[in-house]
């Protein structure tokens, strides 16, 4: 098969000649095929320079005609210009071209207008053309490497146009143009423009879309003061460039390893002109955890289980709830179309292994899969935000319940004002909490618990002193899972719950949960 690019200038007469003799061969041979590239006048010798650049060429006028070699690869075989593509014509195919000078012109003149008028329809079509601003905070992070060709392929946004902002710290610019650079090479057809700065107003100048990465290098033990106070500055930072500079109807998402849920709370105080339910924190990444070890018991892909609920402290203590886990794909007695789906408790029937085994691998999930890295979970942090924003983007599976950490309006007796992950169904640009989740006594304890401990964690968070430097170190430790524990596990809770509610401030009873048994995990 021969393919010939046939690229001249819009008022070439010769552009035009040869470009009629290639309609003319291609109506009339099988295997003919042509593609034609116009420039304007302006745009022409820029063009034609680089393109003899790239191919290692000689030619210097309009037009130039080459051969694609389709079947063979590599770069095109460079016929020429006007002359040497007639005699080409005439030599394998026996066809040539009478047409006259004035005709030649009359068509050049043709080509430019049309041309000329495309171009114009172009640029207003470009400037009619309203991207998504996109923020992305500490974008240098490795999560954000993961995240952003989501974003550029029109894989998270539903094929948005989208303007993007990477920003960090004046240490990190040198990566960031090293992303910029490669985030553009990527060639998405998405992507409309792509800036970086270290400047928070102007990472958030116009943003319809933030993901904030919370992924501090901290300074260790001795240092715990310093970190806290660096991040509450940091996000009271952030808050003031949103009110400053982001567009009103502003989706934040704040996605890492730090205290996700106090950070959160803290960007609502001082985001006064952004609603609250537009403030969220991912906790995808601990709901997938459980859903993988559910799916390798059960031994179906992880993308079968659904409907298992993350409550509580994204970056402290969770409650993990199974109790509504469904599975589909499952091989069992009874199968039905794809849309059936069976409880997933009564599939494993092992009470024994979901108390023990499961919660306690489920605890040590991040650590072991760090382990094996030597580096931090970033693909599985990278996938959380990217499921999470394009459902609160786009809307969720129907009747499929997420986890994510709102603002509490008073859900399921958590005081309003607190941030704490909740059982969520997303509607195309907003969340809403599922309200009918049975809790027996003993959970109500647990969410109850957990809940005093996000009071203190916040206090500590803005009030670091010397004297709570121990429960500092809490916040930046390792997070406790509890999930469905055995009932001898339960009551020491319980026990310690009500012994801390008569003897000790409520903030003292949530460090009792936290640092109790931890061999009960998720």
């Amino acid at each position: 098969m021969a393919k010939f690019v046939i690229a001249g200038q819009a008022d070439c007469p010769y552009y035009a000649k040869v470009e009629l003799l290639a309609d003319s061969l291609q109506s009339k041979l099988q295997d003919f095929h042509v593609h034609k590239i116009v420039k304007t006048p302006e745009e022409w010798k820029p063009w034609l320079q680089q393109l003899c650049a790239d191919n290692g060429w000689t030619h210097g006028r309009s037009p130039i005609i080459w051969r694609e070699l389709v079947d063979r690869g590599g770069k095109g075989l460079l016929i020429g210009g006007h002359n040497d593509f007639m005699e080409y014509a005439r030599s394998y195919y026996g066809m040539t071209s009478g047409m006259l000078s004035e005709m030649m012109k009359n068509i050049a003149a043709e080509n430019l207008a049309v041309t000329q008028e495309l171009r114009e329809e172009e640029e207003t079509i470009r400037r009619q053309s309203k991207p998504l601003h996109v923020c992305v905070i500490n974008a240098a992070r490795s999560p954000a490497y993961h995240v952003l060709p989501s974003l550029v392929n029109g894989e998270i946004l539903r094929e948005e146009e989208i303007a993007l902002h990477l920003h960090d710290s004046e240490e990190n610019l040198e990566k960031l143009k090293g992303l910029e650079m490669e985030v553009f090479d990527l060639s998405f057809p998405f992507l409309k423009e792509i800036s970086v700065t270290t400047d928070l107003p102007t990472a958030f100048q116009n943003a319809h879309i933030a993901i904030v990465l919370d992924d501090f290098d901290q300074g260790g033990k001795e240092d715990a003061i310093g970190d806290m106070e660096t991040k509450v500055s940091f996000y009271k930072r952030v808050a003031e460039a949103i009110n400053q500079t982001a567009s009103k109807d502003i989706r934040v998402l704040v996605a890492g390893t730090g205290p996700l849920n106090s950070l959160v709370s803290i960007l609502i105080d001082h985001t006064p002109s952004i609603p609250r339910q537009n403030i969220a924190a991912v906790a995808q990444v601990k709901e997938r955890q459980a859903k993988s070890l559910l799916a390798k018991r059960l031994t179906v892909n992880s993308a079968g289980v659904c409907d298992v609920i993350v409550w509580g402290n994204v970056g402290g203590t969770t409650y993990t709830d199974v109790s509504r886990a469904r599975v589909h794909g499952y091989d069992g007695a009874i199968w039905g179309p794809p849309s059936y789906s069976c409880s997933v408790s009564e599939m494993v029937h092992d009470n024994k292994w979901l108390e023990g085994e499961f919660l306690e691998q489920l605890q040590s999930r991040s650590h072991t899969i760090q382990d094996s890295l030597q580096h931090s979970a970033d693909l599985s942090m990278a996938a959380a935000i990217s499921s999470t924003l394009s459902y609160w983007w786009n809307g969720s599976p129907e009747g499929q319940l997420f986890s994510l950490a709102v603002c509490s309006e008073g859900f399921y007796n958590i005081p309003e004002g607190v941030v704490f992950s909740f059982p969520v169904m997303f509607h195309k640009g907003s969340w809403e909490v599922v309200q009918d989740i049975d809790m027996n006594e003993d959970m109500r304890v647990m969410l109850s618990s957990i809940t005093a401990q996000l009071v203190e964690e916040k206090d500590l968070l803005l009030h670091p002193t010397n004297a709570n430097h121990e429960k500092l170190l809490k916040v930046f430790g390792v997070t406790t899972d509890i999930s469905t524990p055995s009932s001898v596990k339960l009551d020491k809770i319980m026990e310690e719950t009500e012994k801390s509610s008569s003897e000790e401030t409520p903030e003292a009873a949530a460090a009792a949960v936290s640092t109790g048994d931890e061999t009960a995990p998720s």
